[in-house]
């Protein structure tokens, strides 16, 4: 999980440090160029490197973690009553295991390429930019933890109407393969009309509650992050060039390093969207997990067990086949 991280620091913040030094050695006169631009490719060429062995290792990771969710989650429908699935259905029974297990791929990546690999970072950044005034890290750092108070009530919010949308998805998904599993039974009683109505019906307000929880997100929450974000960098490069002795070279790297770690602020949003979603889901089946059975089946219950033969049976056997008669008495 660091190895994104470690990539988007060389990418983002190493990066935009050999320019800004380039700036500054011009700036001053210097005339050597290649040796920078040298440096600058092979930080480049680094990033992507480390990119490449950072998602092959996450996608093993990914993998396995799926198949082992996938895997618990089928033993623990197994080890369910009759009752149970009586009162549940298959189709949304299904969706959820399979979600319950697949779902911790987009937990797993949001957790690498969004937290880990923007915060860890931000801590190369406040490094060098407090060698050039711990006033621009105080700004940067304070501006972010506002924006994460300001930001994460309404994120809290949210999370009400997605877990509705998320259930109303489950609907869906469970109407659609219990009506194609019981076709027979729907053709035969001509209720295909009504499985229809029902499947529109269902789809209609999974759109209804997927808008509004989308809305909430773009004019709640964005809304109010937009603001903070173009202040941070207004305050970032303002200070940049009020503070001081900090030359091009340390305007530069201002301005590089607000407009980076300012995209976190918007990603308080985003990433909390990847991971409620999956949290959600996750939820759903855990809760099947923890109602306990209503009618208990025994332990070790015994093997069905073919009816003795009775008068006028056939009977097989691996060479004969013949009919049995019985005899009075």
């Amino acid at each position: 999980m660091l190895l994104p991280a470690l990539g988007n620091t060389c990418l983002y913040y190493v990066a935009p440090l050999v320019v800004a030094q380039l700036a500054g050695h011009l700036a001053g006169g210097g005339t050597d160029v290649l040796s920078y631009v040298v440096v600058f490719a092979g930080l480049l060429v680094f990033a992507e490197f480390v990119w490449r062995i950072g998602i092959h290792c996450l996608s093993r990771v990914d993998g396995l973690g799926g198949e082992n969710l996938s895997v618990l989650g089928m033993n623990a429908l197994l080890a369910k009553d009759a009752a149970f699935f009586h009162d549940n259905f298959a189709g949304s029974l299904t969706k959820r295991v399979h979600s319950f297990a697949w779902r911790f791929t987009d937990i797993a990546d949001t957790m690498s390429f969004n937290v880990v690999a923007n915060f860890v970072p931000l801590g190369f950044a406040s490094v060098v930019l407090w060698n050039y005034h711990p006033v621009l890290v105080l700004v940067l750092i304070g501006m972010i933890t506002v924006t994460g108070f300001v930001v994460t009530p309404l994120v809290k919010r949210r999370q009400a109407i997605v877990d509705k949308r998320e259930a109303a998805i489950a609907r869906v998904s469970g109407h659609i393969a219990d009506s194609l599993t019981n076709m027979e039974t729907v053709r035969a009683f001509a209720a295909e009309h009504s499985e229809a109505v029902e499947h529109q019906a269902r789809v209609r307000e999974h759109r209804r509650l997927a808008i509004r929880s989308w809305d909430y997100a773009n004019l709640r929450i964005d809304v109010v992050a937009a603001p903070l974000s173009v202040l941070t960098n207004v305050l970032g490069l303002y200070l940049a060039v009020k503070l001081g002795n900090l030359g091009v070279e340390g305007v530069v790297v201002a301005f590089a390093y607000f407009a980076n770690a300012t995209r976190i602020m918007f990603e308080f949003n985003q990433i909390y969207r990847r991971l409620e979603s999956s949290l959600t889901e996750a939820a759903q089946f855990t809760e099947l997990l923890l109602e306990p059975p209503t009618v208990l089946d025994p332990e070790n219950p015994e093997k069905l067990r073919p009816p003795p033969p009775t008068c006028g049976s056939t009977t097989w056997s691996s060479r004969t086949r013949a009919r049995r008669s019985c005899s009075p008495g």
